[in-house]
């Protein structure tokens, strides 16, 4: 009875806590929606009384849904309540709900003195975040360089449609003009990237058009069970606007001849569209108008094909500014929202045709009957069905416009696409190496550079990770997939990864394990591809901090042919709680930034109270209280490394009185010669007592930098915090540093000891013999040769560490 009331009182607050939960969701939802109506509100007035930073966007008209380019820019920024948008021309009587601003500037053959007055009146602010345009007509172009001029901030060029190629309708001086002046251009097809590419040598970046995130299917359905055994097929469909009457005429031509049946949806432009709905019917083609999209879906997804009509001339009625670089926008929707096979009809030589060919989506026929009735035969048949839903479930999520906004402006930042997604965009990999990692792999953190030294040089590698923490900030791969499993059971789980995975065919895996997904994709890959498996422990989720469960991890780590540890704590850690074998691999540095004749320094004034903080500081505590001895002590710290701290109160290029002067991220050659000139390297890690919050790495971390700074520059590293760290262990070991307190004096004496001219030379020396040995040069073979004899090729980093014992004092 007692476990009767026991269960009821458990029951009793499940029940609770879910309707908590569900009040509580519905609090943050109404708090969202009413901070983003306050917004709504006031950025009208911030931008009137000039206290507006916004982001841009020029377009030809109205930003709304009776457009594509006004559909594709409300997809790309589903929030826009920071945009201002300046369009010139009004094809919609004005009917824009997009941005928190617009405005409509158009300038007839003015001056660019009268354009930029014209320009800076209407936007009616001095400063901007940034700039995006997406040209159409010469007056888009005038806007948008009056603004970079007025405003001096990046600006973004999307060509969505092409108005100087084939379309000449843009001066050719004008457009270069722009490019230029752009600091990233991207275009709406590979074709259109390559033509502009050609004509004006500016680099351009592939980003098709996108797909809203809920409508993406990437589990196919089957509605059409043995369709090859049908005798009157069911009707393909068509969706949306067709560009060129000749291609309607031809299609009726098609439908009359070979009887095959089409359904059409959409309100097409009946402005250059002729048509009569009654002689469409008996032609074969059905005229459906406009259907809710639920109900639009429902009906697409149980049809058998999709007909894109395109161009198959150069002839103008035959659209080949459209025809040859435009990738209609109703592709990747079909693609993603439905996994509806597709016929193109018209040229190979279109963007439309090659897109759908590549990415094995569905087939391509001419206008004529014959080639028509192939077509739709050779698509209806089981097998080919199967083919092309699974493959367009497979890349359904690619066209995701989740988070597309971040990812225009971060790569307009960086001058190039933050990752390769779009670049990638249907490749197949054969032989690949998968590389699983935790996060993105770029130069934010010091996974991520690592791996890249380690793996350099390897063909085929398919990156797996399982967290965007730097919002999708990727450099590394011939293809990168996100692959996560949330709290999905094993078994779909699995599902998962073989969705994701799909076609690619792996033969050796590298797991560097920080998160449970990592290792459960791992497992599922090296059993499903019957391929070796190596780990690579750089970080320690599991022995002093308990992220990756026992059970995973040991089952991880015998499923492994090699496993290696990054140095000799770390590794001795794990193969006492696991009963393993572990091996050496320690942070490696680019071979061609190794030193190994020491600078012979002459001390000015000044310099020997200068030093170089390097690196990633993961704990506020160490932070306070290094600046509070640096400063105590008299010294000033060049931080180099990434500074972006929630609790970080300091900028790059702002010296702190503290004693940390931040230098913000710079290339690894700059960083290396900063080294060189310093007297000493400063790296702080953990007190492993009451004042250390972070002890998991103290205990069992060895960061990367101190072996890159002794290797590079030979500079004496002064390891901040406790003597019994792997960090302090390390300069104790080879002799290339010391180890102080968080104290102004115990730093100071290090400084003054390490500053001595006869201890400088002595620990550069040292530095330069060994640093040859830390070298990435081709070890990207010794790795997988490794992993595939189940053991180290060679031994020589056992060696290494082996032939300096760390003696305790």
């Amino acid at each position: 009875m007692t476990n009767l009331k026991s269960g009821d009182i458990l029951a009793t607050q499940v029940g609770l806590r879910s309707r908590l939960s569900a009040k509580l969701s519905a609090l943050k939802a109404k708090q969202e929606k009413l901070r983003r109506k306050i917004s709504r509100k006031l950025n009208p007035l911030k931008f009137a009384f000039g206290q507006a930073t916004p982001d841009i966007i020029v377009s030809h008209c109205e930003v709304n849904n009776n457009q594509g380019v006004g559909i594709l820019l409300s997809r790309l920024f589903t929030d826009s309540d920071n945009i201002f948008s300046l369009r010139s021309r009004n094809l919609y009587d004005g009917r824009q709900k997009f941005g928190f601003a617009h405005a409509c500037l158009s300038h007839s053959d003015q001056t660019p003195e009268l354009v930029r007055r014209n320009v800076s009146k209407v936007i009616g602010f001095k400063k901007a975040r940034c700039i995006l345009t997406v040209p159409y007509y010469t007056d888009d172009i005038l806007s948008s360089l009056a603004l970079k001029e007025l405003l001096n901030v990046p600006l973004c060029t999307y060509l969505m449609d092409d108005q100087n190629i084939y379309a000449q309708n843009i001066p050719d001086e004008l457009m270069r003009d722009l490019l230029e002046k752009s600091d990233l251009r991207l275009g709406i097809s590979r074709e259109l990237c390559q033509a502009y590419e050609q004509k004006y040598n500016f680099k351009f970046w592939f980003l098709p058009p996108v797909v809203d995130t809920g409508l993406i299917q990437t589990t196919p359905s089957f509605p059409l069970k043995d369709l090859d055994q049908f005798i009157t097929f069911p009707p393909g469909v068509l969706i949306g606007n067709i560009w060129s009457q000749q291609w309607l005429e031809r299609l009726k031509n098609l439908t009359r001849e070979t009887g095959f049946l089409i359904d059409w949806y959409g309100n097409p432009n009946r402005n250059w569209l002729s048509f009569d709905e009654g002689s469409l019917k008996e032609d074969g083609i059905t005229f459906k108008g406009f259907y809710p999209e639920d109900e639009l879906l429902d009906n697409l997804r149980k049809a058998p094909y999709a007909l894109i009509l395109t161009g198959s001339t150069n002839d103008n009625q035959d659209r080949p500014e459209l025809a040859k670089l435009s990738l209609p926008s109703r592709i990747p929707y079909l693609v993603a929202a439905t996994n509806i096979p597709l016929i193109v009809v018209g040229s190979r030589d279109t963007a439309a045709a090659k897109f759908v060919e590549e990415m094995q989506l569905g087939v391509v026929c001419d206008y004529t009957p014959d080639s028509f009735s192939e077509a739709v035969l050779n698509i209806c048949s089981s097998h080919q069905q199967q083919h092309f839903r699974q493959r367009a479930a497979y890349l359904a999520s690619s066209f995701s416009a989740e988070n597309m906004a971040t990812w225009i402006w971060r790569s307009l930042e960086r001058g190039r696409p933050i990752n390769f997604r779009f670049e990638q965009l249907g490749t197949i990999l054969s032989d690949a190496s998968a590389v699983i990692t935790a996060f993105e792999i770029n130069q934010l953190h010091g996974t991520g550079p690592l791996v890249q030294r380690i793996i350099e040089g390897t063909p085929n590698v398919l990156s797996i990770h399982s967290m965007d923490l730097y919002d999708g900030e990727h450099y590394f791969g011939d293809l990168s997939l996100l692959i996560f499993h949330e709290d999905l059971s094993r078994v779909e789980a699995a599902e998962n990864i073989i969705n994701r995975v799909g076609d690619n065919q792996i033969n050796q895996i590298l797991c560097v394990p920080y998160r449970s997904d990592d290792l459960i994709t791992a497992i599922t890959l090296t059993e499903l591809h019957r391929a070796p498996l190596g780990t690579y422990i750089m970080d320690d989720q599991n022995v002093c901090v308990n992220v990756i469960p026992d059970p995973l991890m040991h089952e991880f780590l015998d499923k492994c042919s090699l496993r290696l540890a990054t140095h000799p704590e770390l590794r001795d850690a794990y193969e006492a709680k696991y009963g393993l074998e572990i091996h050496l691999l320690p942070a490696v540095v680019p071979h061609h930034l190794i030193c190994q004749s020491p600078e012979s320094l002459t001390f000015r004034d000044g310099f020997v109270d200068r030093g170089v903080l390097i690196g990633s500081i993961w704990s506020k505590q160490w932070f306070d209280m290094l600046s509070t001895a640096a400063y105590e002590a008299g010294l000033k710290l060049d931080w180099y490394g990434n500074t972006n701290y929630p609790w970080m109160q300091i900028e790059p290029g702002r010296t702190n009185p503290r004693g940390i002067n931040p230098c913000g991220l710079v290339s690894e050659s700059t960083l290396v010669e900063r080294m060189r000139q310093a007297t000493f390297v400063v790296v702080p890690t953990g007190t492993l007592d009451s004042r250390d919050d972070r002890p998991e790495l103290s205990r069992l971390s060895l960061p990367g930098r101190i072996i890159f700074a002794m290797a590079t520059s030979n500079t004496p590293i002064i390891i901040m915090g406790s003597r019994e760290t792997p960090a302090s262990n390390f300069v104790k070991r080879f002799g290339v540093g010391v180890t102080c307190d968080y104290s102004a004096k115990s730093l100071r004496e290090a400084v003054n000891y390490v500053s001595d001219p006869q201890v400088q030379q002595v620990m550069r020396q040292k530095a330069s013999l060994i640093a040859p040995q830390f070298s990435a040069d081709q070890l990207h073979k010794w790795l997988w040769e490794s992993i595939q004899l189940g053991r180290p090729s060679d031994l020589r980093f056992e060696d290494l560490f082996f032939s300096n014992p760390l003696i305790v004092n």
